[in-house]
């Protein structure tokens, strides 16, 4: 190859690349601007209104709530201000990432939402003498992975939980890596079918922005999550809707049926999506919670 022919193509060559790098800083800064005109950022950099929830009562019973992928403890709000009216000790934290610019969230580990649900749960046994535990959508498999080490909770419930991943979906997490190499981000679809209430859709603090990189951690903790379901001894309330459009009625039964526990419960819910703790039947989840959390690990004193 002559040598005019070899700069001809390492030309060609660095223009290509500088236009991937123009393409990809135009999208990332769609993205953040988006962002920054959607949410405020406190001085600790956290969406405003997306900090944790802590809130006490009984000095003797203690309950943890962990969030789903992409939300923020608002989203278990209503619930966790029900649990404490009933007398229960509440925290809510905000897990690595979430709630935060998206460059935050793009790049946590799940490694890192595992441990500090450990970490809020063990602050809590210190403390308390007994502590539940509820999970809704990821947050339901970290409290699966938790539980399943804990073999002395009293209580646990999972709120539309994400739990393995199906074929189809593990084909679009792996397919999420070719847009990639242009787009960094790419918006998260869901909204009218996650949440069917048009007001609590409104107020939810979902960034709504994925990469093939943070699906790969959400992967990791649902497939860890599915294979630890047959470890968890405590006696567990499991909530779908039946049109729950993150989770088939298939894939929770199956999920519910790999449970070792022996004290279980399979409701289901209608007229609602996937986020059910502010969805339309939100009253009837916390209902139901804390029904089944007094029920095993009894009222609050």
């Amino acid at each position: 190859m002559s040598r005019r022919r070899v700069s001809s193509s390492l030309i060609k060559l660095a223009a290509l690349s500088a236009a991937v790098a123009a393409c990809r800083h135009l999208a990332r800064r769609r993205f953040e601007q988006a962002h920054a005109s959607r949410f405020t950022l406190s001085e600790r950099g956290i969406v405003v209104g997306a900090d944790s929830i802590a809130l006490d009562a009984s000095d003797s019973h203690a309950v943890l709530l962990l969030h789903g992928f992409n939300d923020t403890p608002q989203s278990l709000g209503v619930l966790a201000a029900a649990l404490h009216a009933a007398g229960w000790t509440v925290r809510v934290p905000l897990l690595p990432g979430h709630g935060r610019s998206i460059e935050s969230f793009v790049n946590a580990r799940a490694a890192d939402w595992l441990a500090h649900a450990q970490a809020e749960y063990a602050a809590l046994r210190e403390t308390h003498a007994t502590v539940a535990l509820v999970g809704q959508s990821m947050g339901a498999s970290l409290a699966a992975l938790l539980a399943s080490e804990t073999p002395d909770m009293p209580a646990l419930v999972l709120l539309a939980p994400f739990i393995g991943v199906p074929r189809s979906l593990q084909l679009k997490f792996t397919a999420a890596w070719v847009p990639q190499a242009l787009f960094p981000y790419r918006s998260s679809a869901g909204g009218a079918r996650s949440i069917h209430d048009p007001v609590a859709r409104a107020r939810a603090l979902s960034l709504g922005v994925v990469n093939a990189r943070v699906l790969g951690q959400l992967r990791i903790t649902a497939l860890g999550a599915q294979a630890a379901l047959p470890a968890v001894r405590t006696p567990t309330l499991y909530m779908q809707s039946r049109e729950d459009n993150r989770v088939s009625l298939e894939t929770g039964e199956h999920n519910f049926g790999l449970l070792g526990s022996h004290q279980r419960e399979l409701r289901w819910l209608d007229g609602c999506g996937h986020i059910l703790s502010v969805d339309y039947h939100k009253d009837e989840v916390a209902r139901s919670v804390i029904a089944w959390l007094e029920r095993w690990a009894g009222a609050p004193g």
